[in-house]
């Protein structure tokens, strides 16, 4: 849980001072030393308060922009709930990484130049990522880096969308009777997360945030290279 500890901790810092990144850092970790299906259960469940964090400490995200992501995204999550409950352990480490390291590359390459992908096809591909493997932020990333938001306008609408789909991500897992989780674990990952918040929202202000970003990006890459090797070892 060592792993699991400084990942949570690093993962609320990146995506507080950026806007994303906390399950492309938390959750090779995750599914290292837990169940896929209690991995992506305490994913959301962190995802869920961080998220919350950033939400109060600013108030600029453009809530009229999720209605055309998230309806989509109802039936990518029970999907996706589809697929946690088929395949085990291994190929969604292998799936996590991949997942990750395509996400990191196309950030690193592409920053500059936002893609004009259909909120549909966004907000349905990250149901899907979101209750299989809880990485939910590329789809949506690529959706709102095209809406030309101000950088506290795009890191407070983004933790409108993840918030969203934790909570209905949760509750679809619930049904589906995989919402499982160790409430001491959870309660000492959610103390991290809650001081990687802080260091993140001081980070934000201050930071050069594309060096930052590349930085960051860098160290996901490293991880999912690591979550890929788990599943293969």
């Amino acid at each position: 849980m060592v792993l699991a500890a400084v990942a949570a901790l690093v993962g609320a810092a990146v995506q507080s001072a950026s806007g994303f990144g906390f399950a492309l850092v938390l959750s090779p970790a995750l599914f290292a030393v837990m169940e896929p299906a209690e991995a992506v259960t305490v994913l959301l469940a962190l995802g869920a308060a961080l998220n919350v964090l950033v939400l109060v400490e600013r108030h600029d995200a453009r809530w009229s922009r999720l209605p055309p992501l998230i309806l989509p995204a109802l039936p990518g999550l029970a999907l996706g709930a589809v697929v946690l409950a088929a395949l085990s352990r291994e190929p969604l480490q292998i799936g996590v990484g991949v997942a990750v390291i395509a996400a990191a590359l196309w950030q690193l390459g592409h920053r500059a130049a936002a893609a004009r992908v259909p909120a549909a096809v966004a907000g349905f591909l990250s149901g899907v990522l979101t209750t299989s493997i809880s990485i939910s932020g590329p789809p949506l990333v690529l959706w709102l880096e095209a809406q030309e938001l101000r950088p506290a306008e795009f890191r407070a609408t983004l933790a409108a969308a993840f918030l969203a789909l934790n909570l209905a991500g949760w509750a679809v897992l619930a049904v589906a009777g995989d919402a499982t989780a160790d409430m001491d674990e959870l309660l000492v990952l959610l103390g991290l997360v809650l001081a990687g918040h802080v260091l993140g929202a001081f980070a934000f202000r201050r930071l050069d945030h594309e060096r930052f970003y590349r930085v960051v990006l860098a160290l996901v890459l490293v991880t999912g290279a690591a979550s890929v090797v788990a599943g293969l070892a």
